[in-house]
Order: structure tokens, then C-alpha cells, then sequence
């Protein structure tokens, strides 16, 4: 911190009891008005050390002075009681430190914290190898509280929800909620879009529509029973051998493709 400046002022005059200016006359400087402890650490305008103490000049004025660092009274004694100064500087600090950019660090400080967080639109966050940009710790089996939700005016268009479900509102007519790819998704909408834009498969490789009927471009492997209305508990087989010759009961509607003879 830096020194005060104290005396100078027509007000800093030293005075007996009657009244009478103290002319050159030393004076005994303390920090509080009970201290005992003399203050020495006392500088000219000019930075010199006071080696002789705060002297009266020859009005009875205490001259100009610089305090010790960071105080802001002083008490002094010219035989006639500890009276207290107050630093003349006051005003000029005042005002240097109102029209400074910034003089508590505060914007610098809030500068620095601001990079901490995230805007609320247009924000970009880079992360290095295997760090996490966000973590919910949020209660076990929690079905009613949200990490995050989308809404378009009041309905609620998307939602992870704390039990890690994920919900996705498929109301809107030109909607698909779940596209994966880059390509976009048709005007009429599906339940699930999944498409290729590379140069060997471009197009959309698995939809499902909302009336339920699904299309793939690829094979479709089933590892148990396919059951549909127009086919009941029908079975399809194929190879050389009869299935009846494995121990297959035959059922109405089952099928059994013949190749390979």
C-alpha cells in the first residue's frame, strides 16, 4: 500500500490550550491515542527520512508529511495533548480511484471467471482427451426430474431424463425425432432415420416409418423367431434334408425350402 500524506492544511496547526501557536516545536507521533509506542517511520515529501522528528515551522504549522505505508490517522503531541490528523490526500485518491479502469481487480477477476463458464447460445467447448464437459449426479431410479430437455413452447420436445431414458416426441407431423447421419430427414417424417452419405452406400439404409413398417438396405439377421399377423406360428426351413427327419414337428403353414439336392 502506499504512504498517506498528513499536514499542510490550514487546519494543521499546533496549539497550546489557550489557544497560542507551537512554533517549531517537535512533536510526538502515535498510531492510536492510547499507543505509547512512538511512531518513527515518517518521510518528507521528497521521500527523506524525518531524522529529527515532525517539527512545527515558524507559524505553528505541521508541515506536509508522509506516514508510515497504509495508515490513515495518526495521532500527535505537541505537549498539549494527542489530537488527530487525517491524511490530506483524501479527494486525490478518491478520484484516482473512481476514474481508474480498474482499481479493486474486480474486472480482471470477473474476466478470468467468465472464461470458466458457458454463454447461454454460441458456445464451443474444447476438450482434450478424456476429460468430462459435464457430469449429473442426479438420485438412483429418478423418473421425473430431466438432465436435459428441449421444448418448443410449452411441449416438451426431447428429454434425457435422470434415469438415463431417453424421450423423443414424435407428434409433430414433419418431425423425425432420431436421425442418424448427415443427411436430413424427409418432409413427411419417420420415427427413425438412418442414413449413408458415403460414395458406396449414399441414401437411407434403415427407416422406421410411423406407421411401424421398417425398410433396411442391408440384410436383416434374426438369431430368434420372427412372428407376424399373416404368418402365425408358420416356420420357414430350408437345406436337403426334410426337417420332420430332425425331429420337427410340422405345423400348419410351415415351409420348407428344398436346395442344395
Amino acid at each position: 500500500m502506499a504512504r498517506n500524506i498528513f499536514g499542510g492544511t490550514a487546519a494543521d496547526a499546533a496549539e497550546n490550550e489557550s489557544g497560542g501557536r507551537l512554533v517549531s516545536l517537535k512533536g510526538r507521533v502515535y498510531l492510536t491515542e492510547e499507543s505509547p509506542d512512538e511512531v518513527k517511520d515518517l518521510l518528507d515529501l521528497a521521500g527523506n527520512e524525518m531524522k529529527d522528528g515532525l517539527l512545527t515551522d515558524s507559524r505553528g504549522m505541521i508541515p506536509q508529511f508522509q506516514g508510515p505505508d497504509g495508515v490513515e490517522q495518526l495521532w500527535v503531541d505537541f505537549n498539549a495533548g494527542r489530537v488527530m490528523l487525517t491524511p490530506n490526500d483524501v479527494g486525490k485518491r478518491l478520484q484516482s480511484h473512481t476514474i481508474s479502469y480498474d482499481p479493486h481487480g474486480a474486472k480482471q477477476y470477473t474476466d478470468i471467471k467468465l472464461r470458466e463458464y458457458v454463454p447461454f447460445s454460441g458456445a464451443e467447448v474444447n476438450l482434450t482427451n478424456g476429460r468430462t464437459w459435464v457430469t449429473a449426479q442426479v438420485e438412483p431410479q429418478d423418473s421425473t426430474g430431466n438432465v436435459l430437455q428441449v421444448k418448443q413452447g410449452p411441449r416438451q420436445s426431447t428429454r434425457i431424463r435422470n434415469d438415463g431414458c431417453v424421450l423423443i416426441d414424435s407428434s409433430a407431423p414433419s418431425q423425425t425425432p432420431l436421425v442418424v447421419g448427415s443427411k436430413g430427414a424427409p418432409a413427411d417424417g419417420y420415427l427413425i432415420l438412418v442414413t449413408d452419405d458415403t460414395a458406396d452406400g449414399a441414401g437411407e439404409v434403415f427407416v422406421v416409418q410411423k406407421n411401424g413398417r421398417i425398410t433396411t438396405k442391408g440384410d436383416a439377421v434374426v438369431k430368434g423367431n420372427v412372428y407376424a399377423n399373416n404368418i402365425g406360428t408358420a416356420r420357414v426351413f430350408s437345406g436337403t434334408d426334410d426337417p420332420r427327419n430332425a425331429g420337427v414337428t410340422p405345423r400348419v403353414g410351415d415351409v420348407w425350402i428344398n436346395y442344395g439336392n
